[in-house]
């Protein structure tokens, strides 16, 4: 397809895709960036440089395969920070990285394929001291110095952007970390949240997962944050409140790489109305052995089920452990990680998804889109905004192995006319997530980013008597907010740093002072002992940020606070006189 003259799906400007790496076996983050790449490429004629800032040296390799699965297209490109530092010809082989230890630290040593030093890493082991990367000519000649590795990783995202507008679309939440801090005049950042950030089960509060505490406690500091569902976006506006700039794009159906390859059929013609599949990472988060104790209480049912299992990783021996203890060495097949992996959703009935969380799970796209019934557990995120429970898949409560069972003996049991339909609602239901559609909402969210980014930010303004009481069950904050201008929106910040509990709520503002008032449960969240407490202003576009400081709330009741506030005064009254 050639891009659309008639339709401008992406504003003007440099697409960058800010990465960390691309992992040999890259996963759905790094799958679902680079299918959006090569939409924006086909769709909107953009050419887009995919970033990246590992110290592998192998990227001539990585492009090759990329290349040869059709992953890598004419107007995609994949840089690497230390391969353009290194500056060797396209075919002069890899470079090398040499690691030492010094007493100081490490000394991380990036030759080219020559031999010669062309980048200087050195990493204090001491907190305090400052970790120095230096560039060098082919004559090692020190050109280049920056004092930490953020200051080297934002020069190099502003020269590839150059001096026009350019949008950076952040998936990498390692590189979210650095990207929070970068604030480059031409570059919009918009950082995409592909999992779920939320640690443990409890929803919407609760505290933020580690990986993602600098990224998310801090939104503001994006140009606009992009959900992919609109469920884990209300969840995050309920923990964090609004400040503006949260959307939602969700990914697109998956396309076969090839647009000759045949439609898939959407029939019993070619499947065992009983075959399963499964394609994750074998890793604790994804639960792969919940499927296989489901296919074994199912045969124990009656069901001639069939497992098969594509993917790797440190859970495979409990894996094999599992299939010979239920005695299933027969009918279970692990396949190993394959880039074709999605292609068995044409050949299977159903696809079971056991996650604990997930952002919104391309293979249920990728299954359905197949025709290939998705029975999963309804976990946060995405598996409730993309499934009609008995319509076109099947919706059961996370952890249920039984209901696992029941629904796959389900769908075996069904009439073929049943099953017919289901596979084709399946399809219709994938099929609303289309690349047009995908790539014109991503037009949308940056246009609106582009505004933000430009707005002239507020002035600095001061927070003075804060207090925090909580009496009863209820904590209450008020404080003086000096400078800011009547009609803003304050987002107070509550936060309790060692355990990323962290909770944002709008506050009334009237005549420079704010109060705010929470919820027994907001409370109860929060928990017991001292806060650092902080102040996002918002007014339209423009915004500034404060940082109160530890505060520990007053927990005596009124009559013992308005007593001892009788003392104080009296006293100094007395000195006084």
């Amino acid at each position: 397809m050639t891009p659309r003259e008639d339709r401008e799906f992406l504003p003007h400007g440099r697409q960058l895709a800010v990465t960390w790496s691309i992992p040999d076996a890259a996963g759905g983050m790094t799958g679902a960036m680079l299918r959006r790449s090569r939409s924006f490429v086909r769709l909107a004629g953009a050419e887009v440089d995919v970033l990246t800032f590992d110290a592998r040296t192998d990227y001539p390799a990585v492009r090759e395969r990329l290349e040869a699965r059709g992953e890598l297209v004419p107007g995609l490109r994949i840089r690497n920070l230390y391969e353009e530092l290194r500056g060797d010809p396209a075919d002069a082989g890899p470079g090398t990285v040499v690691t030492q230890e010094v007493a100081r630290g490490l000394r991380v040593e990036h030759r080219r394929a020559d031999g010669s030093l062309a980048v200087l890493d050195e990493q204090p082991r001491n907190d305090g001291e400052r970790r120095r990367i230096t560039a060098f000519d082919r004559e090692e000649r020190p050109v280049r110095r920056w004092e930490s590795a953020w200051a080297c990783y934002a020069d190099w995202i502003a020269d590839v952007a150059g001096d026009g507008p350019a949008f950076a679309i952040v998936d990498s939440k390692t590189a979210a970390r650095f990207m929070a801090r970068v604030h480059l005049p031409e570059v919009v950042t918009l950082h995409v949240v592909h999992n779920a950030h939320l640690s443990g089960r409890g929803r919407p509060l609760g505290p933020l997962r580690a990986s993602r505490r600098d990224a998310l406690s801090r939104p503001e500091r994006f140009d606009a944050v992009v959900f992919l569902t609109e469920r884990q976006r209300a969840d995050v506006v309920t923990l964090l409140g609004d400040g503006g700039n949260l959307a939602v794009v969700p990914n697109a159906t998956p396309a076969p790489i090839d647009p000759a390859a045949p439609e898939p059929t959407a029939d019993d013609a070619t499947r065992d109305p009983a075959s399963v599949v499964v394609v994750a990472g074998l890793t604790g988060r994804k639960r792969v052995h919940h499927a296989v104790e489901a296919v074994a209480l199912a045969r124990e049912d009656g069901v001639p089920a069939t497992l098969r299992i594509f993917g790797s990783g440190p859970e495979r021996a409990r894996l094999d452990a599992a299939v010979h203890d239920r005695g299933l060495g027969e009918v279970v097949e692990f396949a190993g990680h394959r880039t074709d992996a999605a292609e068995a959703f044409a050949e299977a009935s159903v696809t079971l998804l056991t996650s604990t969380s997930e952002g919104a799970p391309l293979v249920l796209l990728e299954a359905m889109s197949r025709g290939c019934v998705p029975i999963v557990y309804d976990i946060p995120y995405g598996p409730a905004d993309l499934i009609e429970h008995g319509v076109d898949g099947f919706l059961v409560a996370p952890g249920d192995v039984r209901a696992l069972a029941d629904a796959v003996r389900h769908v075996a049991e069904l009439p073929e006319t049943d099953r017919a339909r289901l596979r084709e609602a399946a399809r219709a239901a994938a099929a609303r997530f289309g690349d047009a559609e995908v790539v014109a909402r991503w037009g949308e969210v940056q246009r609106r980013a582009a505004v933000r980014h430009r707005a002239v930010p507020l002035p600095a303004f001061e927070a003075a008597r804060l207090r925090l009481r909580r009496p009863g069950d209820r904590l209450r904050l008020s404080a003086r907010l000096d400078g800011v201008p009547d009609g803003a929106g304050v987002l107070v910040r509550l936060e309790r740093r060692a355990s990323g509990v962290l909770l944002r709520r709008r506050a009334e503002l009237r005549r420079g002072r704010v109060e705010l008032r929470l919820t027994p449960e907001e409370t109860a969240f929060l928990g017991e002992g001292s806060l650092h407490v902080g102040f996002v202003v918002l007014d339209g576009d423009r915004r500034a940020e404060v940082a109160a400081g530890r505060v520990h709330p007053d927990t005596r009741p009124l009559p013992r606070r308005v007593t001892a506030g009788v003392r104080s005064r009296l006293g100094r009254a007395r000195r006084r006189g």
